[in-house]
């Protein structure tokens, strides 16, 4: 920091304005993209970098020069065109600290201030979204996001899609509660990993993913995403006088709000930095992704006497953690293409050690992220695991960089068909524009062939592409007409195994309907979407003469899903997939399967690895019997079924009071309790009917 300042010193004045200027100009644009769009570029490390520089350059100016600093401002994250609605008592940002030693230098100045080494309580930094909860009379009155601190957006309808908020409390006078929305680990992946099959963007880390589901205009799509809230702290509350914050973190408890149970109370610095230390170390092994630890002065009176700065409070800072960061080289790029035909271009690395697993490829995203790091074959990188899950490309060391390096390009041209690419509408993705590419048609057929769609097993990956390189397949439909006698004689395979694969394409013709459904691969239609829609709409001519209004008045289908199908079904080329799929016998009609009522009007969740039942199996069972299967724990599930490893779903529905947390054997005892059940009756009216005689 002081070397910062040094060299800060030998610019000319001239020099010094021009870099002031670039950096807040950098810093504002960056606002933007992070804040409203939930869309950033660069790391919150790179950006943090950024703020430092730019403060030990400020640190040059006169006061009055300082105020239109970005450093001095609350970065607004309301959409344009949004409801907002006003803060009973602002909501500021926290000043942070990047080290121990600068901790100590907060402690310090607290300490001269009062004399002592404060009580601090020392908390979890979630690193997700802010929001602040209005209660009055012990109702949910709205939730906003923090805007500009004055004033923030209403997102009332989709912080209502998370469970555990309560609707209620018994706190009857007006309160403001302030805390963190963002997604649990395992929900993240789990999105990410149905969005890619799904063949839409991922989402970089699960910060990025929670910023963007609250402000989505369609709640059935929030609801799905299963955010989680973490409470820490409350604004406006004339009628309640606290003494300290720990006394505000058990009142929360109290009112059944969500918090976490890891904070401390600490009183000296040693147990500060023992604290800090330790879960920089443990972060890893938490359910959820932390960035730092924030520290609040306890005493509530004390933080009165301290006050606040233009932004943030002088009584509580966030110390935040170093990314764990490695250093490996970049040997190529290369291009990979999807089922929907997106080109995404992957980094191919020397494997590298980083965050408790070796990684040797990561995701550039797009042609921007290419241009903005500058990269050339051989380049020295620098990476990182963005919010700790997906490796990035942090920097390159471009003194390290061959005299010969050659500067990587995005390609024009498909790297498996040669077509030429077209950008999507926001510029940010390239595609392939033949529908034809074998790339896309190898990825839609090991689509169409998986277990929880047509379930062909034998035909996984190697073999389609083999398949596809000797002309027996070029589109989904063929199949079902391949030549057996020829696979028969192809290497390695024989008679015995094209016998047992063409016994399995047979026996996938008999598959219902929100199978094919699901198997046709439209974005965002994933197989619980594909049963739902084909419940209510029974044929596939009703789906397709469906209008969007139509598909979006079925319960759970959301404007963007609507608009997917609308839009597949109205392709030509798909269409022509869907008469040659049907002249060939696949089933296009929904048939209830249905054997009982015995679970009707119930509804059940799976998570977790069960002992004796395959999860696709147990779905199937619950629906033979009228149960109904959604995809989140909300008020509206009855019954979870927790198996092995079971993941964030088991915690949220331990929270909800109507939940009956059950395990496998519990779900047979249930439908065979209730066979006895019928049984019993059904006797019981027999020996009824012949007492009557």
């Amino acid at each position: 920091m002081n070397e910062d300042r040094r060299l800060a010193g030998t610019l000319s004045p001239g020099a010094l304005k021009q870099e002031i200027d670039r950096l807040r100009q950098e810093i504002q644009r960056h606002n933007v993209l992070y804040y409203e769009l939930a869309n950033p570029l660069i790391s919150d490390y790179e950006y943090d970098q950024l703020v430092r520089r730019l403060q030990e350059l400020e640190q040059l100016l006169s006061a009055p020069e300082r105020l239109d600093s970005p450093l001095q401002q609350i970065s607004s994250d309301v959409q344009k065109g949004a409801t907002v609605i006003p803060h009973k008592q602002r909501m500021y940002s926290l000043d942070n600290a990047y080290s121990l030693e600068e901790l100590r230098t907060w402690t310090d100045r607290i300490t001269q201030s009062t004399g002592s080494f404060p009580d601090l309580i020392a908390e979890h930094k979630f690193d997700g979204f802010s929001i602040n909860l209005c209660y009055d009379q012990g109702v949910l009155l709205y939730a906003t996001t923090r805007g500009d601190g004055f004033e923030g957006e209403d997102v009332t309808a989709n912080v209502l899609t998370i469970p555990s908020i309560p609707r209620n409390i018994a706190f009857q006078y007006q309160i403001e509660i302030r805390g963190e929305i963002f997604l649990l680990l395992d929900e993240f992946l789990r999105m990410n990993e149905q969005r890619r099959q799904e063949g839409d963007k991922v989402f970089a880390n699960p910060r990025n993913a929670a910023a963007g589901t609250i402000k989505l205009k369609d709640s059935t799509e929030v609801t799905r995403r299963n955010l989680s809230i973490c409470l820490y702290g409350i604004g406006y509350c004339p009628q309640r006088s606290f003494q300290t914050h720990q006394q505000v973190l058990e009142f929360l408890l109290e009112q059944g709000f969500p918090v976490s149970r890891e904070y401390r109370l600490i009183n000296d610095l040693d147990k500060l930095s023992v604290y800090c230390e330790h879960w920089e170390s443990y972060r890893y092994t938490l359910p959820y992704d932390i960035d730092g630890i924030v520290l609040k002065v306890n005493d509530i009176n004390l933080r009165e006497t301290l006050g606040f700065t233009n932004k943030s409070p002088k009584w509580a800072v966030a110390y935040k953690f170093k990314p764990e960061e490695k250093e490996t080289r970049l040997l190529d790029v290369s291009f990979q293409v999807g089922r929907t035909g997106a080109v995404t271009p992957v980094a191919i690395l020397e494997p590298v050690l980083i965050s408790g697993s070796t990684v040797s490829r990561c995701t550039l995203h797009n042609d921007d992220e290419i241009k903005r790091l500058d990269l050339h074959t051989n380049d020295w990188v620098t990476i990182i695991k963005s919010g700790e899950i997906i490796p990035k490309i942090l920097r390159v060391d471009p003194l390290k960089r061959p005299p010969d390096a050659k500067a990587i390009l995005f390609t024009t041209l498909c790297p498996v068909c040669h077509s030429h690419l077209f950008q999507d509408e926001e510029g940010a993705i390239h595609y392939c524009s033949n529908g034809n590419c074998p790339a896309q048609i190898q990825r839609r057929i090991e689509h169409w062939c998986s277990r929880s769609a047509m379930d062909i097993s034998g035909l996984g990956e190697s073999l389609i592409a083999r398949f596809i390189e000797e002309g027996l397949i070029t589109r989904i439909q063929d199949i079902y007409t391949l030549d057996f006698g020829r696979i028969a004689a192809l290497d390695r395979l024989g008679k015995r195994s094209a016998d047992n694969l063409k016994a399995s394409i047979e026996q996938s013709i008999s598959q219902s309907f929100d199978r094919v459904l699901y198997a046709l691969g439209i974005r965002f239609v994933g197989d619980k979407t594909a049963r739902t829609i084909a419940a209510a709409l029974l044929n596939i001519t009703a789906v397709i003469q469906a209008s969007e209004e139509d598909l979006c008045a079925i319960p759970d289908i959301g404007k963007k899903i609507a608009h997917s199908i609308h839009e597949y079904l109205h392709n030509p080329e798909n269409i022509a997939l869907i008469d040659a799929l049907r002249q060939i016998g696949l089933n296009f009609e929904y048939t209830s399967n249905q054997e009982s009522d015995l679970l009707n009007g119930k509804t059940f969740l799976i998570t977790g690895t069960l002992p004796n039942y395959p999860r696709k199996d147990m779905e199937d069972l619950i629906i033979r019997h009228g149960g109904r299967l959604i995809s989140a724990v909300s008020k509206n599930l009855d019954y979870l079924i927790v198996g092995e490893n079971a993941g964030s779903k088991l915690e949220k529905a331990r929270q909800l009071s109507s939940v009956v947390i059950i395990d496998e054997a519990g779900l047979m005892d249930m439908i065979k309790g209730a066979i006895g059940k019928r049984l019993c009756d059904t006797q019981g009216a027999e020996d009824k009917r012949s007492d009557d005689k």
